[in-house]
C-alpha cells in the first residue's frame, strides 16, 4: 500500500551557515538549519490552527522517534516519517484533495520570513510500505526526483541588491534591517534580515547548547559566541576549523529495511554523535587549568565551539593549537562502542577530518571550505577500508589558491615529488602513515631551547632510546630542512653530510625508519615521498603533552 509523501531537503547548508565571518552568525545559522522542520513545518504550517485549511485533522510528529515496528498503516493523516541530515520525509493519508504543493508553499513562504537566505527543495511523490523492497524502491525515486529538482528549480531567498541599497558588511546582501539595539556587533546600524535572523538565534542556539551538555560545563564552563574568546594568543593566535564526517554512511541508511530502522539508525547516531563529543568536552575541562600556560583563556570559556553537531557530520572551531588532539579524540571517541548503536551493522562510527588552519581573520567560509576539501581528501584514503580513520590537514597564509589541489601543486611539489605525506591514520599507530608518527617528530622539532654553544641558535632535544643518549638538533637545521627538501637528491644529500658531520641524528621514528637517511623515499618503484615538511609546518600547532 503506497501512501503520499513529501520529501524536503535543505541545500547548501554549509554555505548558509559559514557565509558570514562572525561567530554568533555562523552559530545562529546552524541552529536555524537544525530547527527549521521541527519549529516552522511542524510547528507553524501544520500546527492545529493551520491544519485545517490542509483537511488534515490530525499530526503525528512524535512515534517515529520510538518506533521499533515498520509503519505498515498511517497512524494520522500526517505522519512525519524521520528527520535527520537536513531532510525530512512526511507521509499523508490519500484524499480526495491533494494539498501537498499548498503545504510546500506555505512553509517555502514562511522561511522568507523566518530564515532568510536559507534554500530549500521538495519533491512530491508516492511511498509503498507493503515490503522493505518496495519501501526502498520508491524512497530512491523520491531522492532521484528530489536530486532533479536541485538542478532545475533554483529559489530566490534574499531582497535582490540593485545597487542602490546599501550591502551587508557581513555577508553582502541587501541592508534591510537597522540594528537599533547594537545586537550584531555592538554597534546600531544596518544588516541584513539573514543576519538579523542568525543573530537573534544565536542566543537561542546557546541555550540549547548549554543545556545539551550541562553535565559536562557543571555550570562553570561557557562555550565562546566570539572568535577571538578562544583563547588564542599572539604571536600564533590561528584557529583551526575541524570538519569530521562518517564513512559510508548512506550505505548505512540504504541498508535499512523499513521507516522504523532508518529513523532508529537516524536517533542512534545523532546520539553517538553527541555523546563522543560529551566525551571529547570532559577530557577539555579536566585539563582546563593547563591550558592556561599557551592560551589566553578568560571567565572559564571553553577553548571549543561546535558550529555543527548533527548526525555523523560535525564542525567545530577552536584555537589551532589545540586541533590536531580534539580532532583525534572525537574520531576515537566515535569509533569506539557507546553501547548507543543497534542498528545498521557496526556498533561504531569510523570517520574522518578534515583541519584547516587560519588566521582568525581570515574568511570564514574559505577556511572551511578548505576544510570539506581535506576531509574528502582523508575520504579518499579511506575507501580501501571504510573501517578506518584518516585526517588531512593545511595551514592558510594569505592570499592563496581556492582549491586543496592547487595549494598542493603550488606550495608543496618539490623537485623530488610531492611534499605533503598526509593524510594521517588516526586509528593505528604502526601504519606509517600513523598520526603519533606525525606527532612524535613535531614534538621533537618544536622543542627548541636556548644554549650558549651557539649564539642566537635554539636547539631541539630528544632522547634516543635506543642508544640511551640526548641528541641535540640545532633548529636552525630543522627549519633549513623544509627548504633543502625542494631540491635535489644532490642537495639533500650535502646537507646530510652536514648533519652527520655535526654528529646530529634524526628524530627516532619506527615508522618512518626508512627515511631517516635519505629523507625521501619510495618502496619498490613507488613516487618518492616526505614526512618531514607536514612535522616541521606543524612544529607550531602540535603539543604532544595533550595530543600523545
Amino acid at each position: 500500500m503506497s501512501e503520499q509523501a513529501i520529501l524536503f531537503d535543505t541545500r547548501s547548508i554549509q554555505r548558509y551557515i559559514f557565509s558570514g565571518n562572525t561567530l554568533k552568525t555562523n552559530i545562529g545559522a546552524s541552529y536555524l538549519v537544525d530547527h527549521i522542520f521541527g519549529d516552522i513545518l511542524l510547528g507553524k504550517v501544520l500546527s492545529p490552527e493551520h491544519r485545517d485549511k490542509y483537511e488534515i485533522s490530525s499530526v503525528d510528529f512524535t512515534s517515529w522517534q520510538t518506533a521499533a515496528e515498520p509503519v505498515k498503516t498511517l497512524p494520522a493523516d500526517c505522519y512525519v516519517a524521520y528527520i535527520g541530515g537536513g531532510n525530512a520525509l512526511l507521509l499523508f493519508r490519500k484524499k480526495e484533495d491533494d494539498y501537498r504543493k499548498d503545504i510546500v508553499t506555505a512553509f517555502t513562504m514562511q522561511l522568507l520570513v523566518d530564515c532568510p537566505g536559507l534554500k530549500t527543495g521538495a519533491a512530491i511523490g508516492d511511498i509503498d510500505l507493503s515490503s522493505p523492497e518496495k519501501f526502498q524502491t520508491s524512497l530512491n525515486q523520491m531522492y532521484a526526483l528530489l536530486k532533479q529538482n536541485q538542478n532545475t528549480v533554483f529559489p530566490r531567498v534574499n531582497v535582490p541588491y540593485t545597487g542602490l541599497t546599501l550591502a551587508c558588511d557581513v555577508n553582502g546582501e541587501a541592508a534591510n534591517f537597522y540594528d537599533t539595539e547594537g545586537l550584531i556587533d555592538k554597534t546600531p546600524r544596518f544588516f541584513s534580515q539573514e543576519v538579523r535572523a542568525k543573530t537573534q538565534a544565536a542566543m537561542d542556539a546557546n541555550i540549547e547548547l548549554r543545556s545539551k551538555f550541562k553535565e559536562q560545563l557543571g555550570g562553570v564552563y561557557h562555550f565562546p559566541m566570539e572568535l577571538d574568546k578562544l583563547g588564542q594568543r599572539e604571536p600564533k593566535n590561528d584557529i583551526a576549523i575541524v570538519h569530521i564526517d562518517g564513512n559510508q554512511m548512506g550505505v548505512r541508511f540504504s541498508s535499512c529495511q523499513n521507516l522504523a530502522e532508518r529513523s532508529q539508525l537516524s536517533r542512534e547516531v545523532k546520539e553517538q554523535t553527541e555523546k563522543a563529543f560529551a566525551n571529547l568536552l570532559d577530557t577539555i575541562t579536566k585539563e582546563y587549568s593547563k591550558y592556561k600556560e599557551f592560551l589566553d583563556l578568560k571567565n572559564n570559556y571553553l577553548p571549543i565551539r561546535p558550529l555543527i553537531l548533527g548526525g555523523d557530520d560535525v564542525t567545530f572551531v577552536c584555537p589551532a593549537q589545540m586541533a590536531i588532539t580534539y580532532a583525534k579524540r572525537f574520531m576515537d571517541f566515535m569509533n569506539q562502542d557507546l553501547g548507543i548503536l543497534t542498528v545498521g551493522g557496526s556498533k561504531q562510527i569510523s570517520s574522518c577530518a578534515g583541519v584547516a588552519i587560519l588566521p582568525t581573520a581570515y574568511p570564514f567560509f574559505r577556511g572551511y571550505q578548505l576544510a570539506e576539501q581535506l576531509c574528502d581528501a582523508a575520504k579518499a584514503k579511506s575507501r580501501k577500508d571504510a573501517s578506518t580513520c584518516w585526517l588531512d590537514f593545511a595551514i592558510l597564509h594569505g592570499e592563496q589558491a581556492p582549491e586543496l589541489s592547487q595549494i598542493r601543486q603550488n606550495e608543496y611539489t618539490g623537485a623530488l615529488g610531492n611534499m605533503h605525506f598526509g593524510p594521517y591514520r588516526v586509528d593505528d599507530d604502526t601504519d606509517k602513515y600513523a598520526l603519533t608518527a606525525l606527532i612524535r617528530c613535531a614534538s621533537v622539532f618544536r622543542d627548541a631551547l636556548p644554549s650558549s654553544k651557539v649564539k642566537g641558535m635554539g636547539f631541539v632535544r630528544e632522547y634516543d632510546h635506543r642508544k640511551k643518549n640526548e641528541i641535540i638538533l640545532p633548529s636552525s637545521k630543522v627549519k633549513g630542512m623544509r627548504f633543502v627538501l625542494q631540491h635535489g637528491k644532490a642537495d639533500i644529500h650535502t646537507f646530510m653530510e652536514q648533519w652527520h658531520h655535526q654528529n646530529l641524528e634524526m628524530p627516532d621514528i619506527p615508522q618512518w625508519e626508512n627515511y631517516t637517511s635519505e629523507l625521501w623515499y619510495g618502496a619498490d618503484g613507488a613516487p618518492l615521498e616526505t614526512p618531514y615538511v607536514d612535522a616541521i609546518e606543524m612544529m607550531d600547532y602540535i603539543l604532544p603533552e595533550f595530543a600523545g
